[in-house]
């Protein structure tokens, strides 16, 4: 005797006496189903794989790396005239950055928003620390603390709240799209 363990919401049926794997086509909540010997065994490793995470991590980076480059494109600086952005290609690449953090990641639908999210605010955090705390001369002259915190929250509006829209859409199209190919496969 074994047990079926679900994907989706982690339940699991103790199998009885002349039930077979194959007389369960799917969980109560819609999830697949997946056969094992010991339930023991099969949370361990799913302990180890939820600890690692890793597929979500390297989601979310390369999905961070694809938003760097439509940062690195249209050249932040708040000098200049692009300094809030005016190139069409950025909006693709926040969506597509979210799309590849969602793929990567896999998961359902609130986690592929999430992973896009998440990916748009470590490019957008790392475009803030790097483009203007590091590089731009307007931090050698002292400027006021309401300075600061103005040009700090219009920078956070530019570079996290705008890309993250875009980069859940690209998430959110991801997980759909998954969704229902599985549901046609």
């Amino acid at each position: 005797m074994g047990y079926l363990i679900c994907k989706e919401c982690d339940g699991y049926y103790q199998l009885q006496e002349g039930e077979h794997p194959e007389d369960f086509d799917r969980c109560q909540c819609g999830g697949k189903l997946e056969y094992v010997e010991k339930i023991e065994d099969q949370k361990i490793t799913d302990k180890i794989t939820s600890a690692l995470n890793i597929r979500r991590i390297s989601g979310i980076i390369i999905g961070a790396v694809v938003i760097l480059v439509s940062f690195h494109i249209s050249s932040p600086d708040p000098y200049s005239s692009n300094f809030v952005y005016n190139n069409n290609i950025s909006f693709y690449l926040w969506g597509a950055g979210g799309l590849v953090a969602a793929v990567i990641a896999g998961g359902n639908i609130r986690s592929g928003a999430s992973n896009g999210f998440y990916a748009a605010c470590i490019s957008g955090l790392l475009v803030i620390i790097t483009y203007y705390y590091m590089n731009n001369p307007i931090y050698q002259v002292e400027s006021s603390l309401p300075d600061g915190i103005a040009f700090f929250l219009a920078l956070c509006a530019v570079y996290l709240l705008v890309p993250s829209l875009f980069s859940i859409i690209g998430g959110l199209i991801a997980s759909i799209s998954r969704k229902i190919l599985t549901k046609l496969s």
